[in-house]
């Protein structure tokens, strides 16, 4: 038979191990306790030191709660951008008061400017009349003589025509007698019919006379009468008179 194995007894702990046991933890709770400000430290403070932990807790603070500093330069650029903007607002503003200002004085000035009266016409001088002068007295400047030939009556190109047939009939023989006094009666009739028109042509005389006035007038008559160039005439009822 076997017998029972009993239970080993517990070993004893170390008196030792339990006092250092004891002194961490106690030390690591005093530590802990002066960190958060539970318990006054054990070395004396400075309101430097103190003022330091206010700082710190600050920005640790700052950290947890996840906020950002502000940006100061990005503030100050958009200061002076707006602060050029305005200045340019001014500077518009000025130049187009001046403007105006410019304006109303040269309108001031314009309206003030006094009217120049254009100045009086003078009348024109009467020209001297010279001794003898007249409203329908002149000097005759030319006479010319003007022939109008006259249609003829057949006469003349039959007698042309007779006479120039007669006159080619004289000549060469056979055809060529023939020939020639057909040209010759053709010839005749045509020169008779310019000499007789010739003969009946009618004549008048165009007489120009340049007025004292400066004008001109052009009588036409049947007969020179006896004028000549540079002759002092006077117009009455549309004739000539002399007025020498």
């Amino acid at each position: 038979m076997s017998s029972p194995i009993s239970p080993a007894a517990p070993s004893a702990r170390h008196p030792l191990l339990l006092a250092a046991a004891v002194a961490v933890i106690v030390f690591c709770g005093t530590g802990t306790a002066a960190i958060l400000g539970w318990i006054p430290s054990s070395i004396g403070s400075t309101p430097a030191a103190a003022e330091l932990s206010e700082i710190d807790r600050a920005v640790l603070a700052s950290k947890l709660q996840g906020t950002t500093p502000p940006q100061p330069a990005a503030l100050d650029l958009r200061e002076l951008d707006h602060d050029g903007d305005r200045e340019r607002d001014r500077d518009r503003a000025a130049d187009r008061l001046a403007a105006r200002e410019r304006a109303a004085e040269r309108a001031a000035l314009d309206n003030a400017a006094p009217q120049r009266k254009p100045a009086p016409r003078l009348a024109a001088a009467e020209p001297v009349k010279e001794s003898g002068w007249c409203a329908h007295c002149g000097n005759i400047e030319s006479v010319r003589e003007v022939s109008q030939r006259a249609e003829g009556s057949g006469l003349g190109a039959a007698g042309g025509a007779l006479l120039g047939g007669l006159l080619g009939n004289q000549v060469g023989g056979g055809n060529g007698r023939k020939l020639a006094t057909v040209a010759g009666a053709v010839g005749g009739a045509v020169v008779g019919n310019q000499v007789e028109g010739n003969m009946k042509a009618t004549r008048s005389y165009e007489i120009r006379v340049r007025l004292d006035d400066g004008g001109a007038r052009t009588f036409h008559q049947q007969s020179a009468a006896g004028w000549r160039a540079g002759d002092r005439v006077k117009i009455v009822n549309g004739t000539l008179r002399s007025a020498a």
